[in-house]
C-alpha cells in the first residue's frame, strides 16, 4: 500500500477536487465529497501504481463491457469474512480528467442510479457499498473518515456557495 504525508493528502485534494466537481455536478451529482475519498483511498492519492501510470484513482476494474486499455494488478477483496489478494484487470485511462469521467460512466449505469439522490457524502457511501461498488466490510466508515479528516464536504454542492 502506497504511504503519502498529510501535505501530499492536501495538494492532492486541491488538484483533484475540481475536477471531480466540474464532472459531477455537470453529471446532475449534488455530493462529490465521497468521490473525493474515493480517489484519496483507492488512488492514495495519486501515488498508488494504478493512480499515477493509469490515472485510475478509483480502483475501477474493467468487466466484461469494457473496451479499453488496461492493466492486470493485485487487489485485495474481502471474500467469505477473509481478505484475499488477487489479480485482476482494471482499466487504464491516458490522463486524471479521462479516468474522472471514466468513474462517472462507471457508476451511470442504473445499479448506481441512486447515487444522484444522495444529499450527504454518508448517504452517497452508504449506497455505493449497497450497490456492491467494494467488498470490504469497513468502506463506509473508511470513506466516511477520509471526508470528515480532509473537510471535504466544502466540495459539495451545498456548501460551495457559502
Amino acid at each position: 500500500m502506497a504511504r503519502y504525508s498529510s501535505a501530499e493528502a492536501k495538494q492532492f485534494i486541491e488538484y483533484i477536487a475540481p475536477l471531480i466537481q466540474r464532472e459531477g455536478f455537470a453529471r446532475g451529482y449534488s455530493v462529490v465529497s465521497t468521490t473525493i475519498a474515493q480517489a484519496v483511498i483507492e488512488g492514495a492519492c495519486g501515488t498508488s501504481k494504478l493512480a499515477r501510470d493509469y490515472h485510475n484513482h478509483f480502483g475501477l476494474k474493467c468487466g466484461k463491457s469494457w473496451k479499453g486499455a488496461s492493466v492486470n494488478m493485485k487487489t485485495g477483496e474481502y471474500y467469505g469474512g477473509q481478505y484475499t489478494t488477487i489479480k485482476d484487470n482494471f482499466r487504464a485511462y491516458p490522463n486524471d480528467l479521462e479516468g474522472i469521467e471514466g468513474y462517472y460512466n462507471f457508476i451511470s449505469v442504473k445499479r448506481y442510479d441512486n447515487l444522484r439522490d444522495a444529499r450527504t457524502y454518508r448517504q452517497f457511501a452508504e449506497y455505493l457499498k449497497a450497490d456492491g461498488y467494494a467488498t470490504s466490510p469497513t468502506y463506509i466508515n473508511t470513506l466516511c473518515n477520509t471526508v470528515q479528516k480532509y473537510n471535504l464536504e466544502r466540495f459539495d454542492e451545498k456548501n460551495i456557495h457559502r
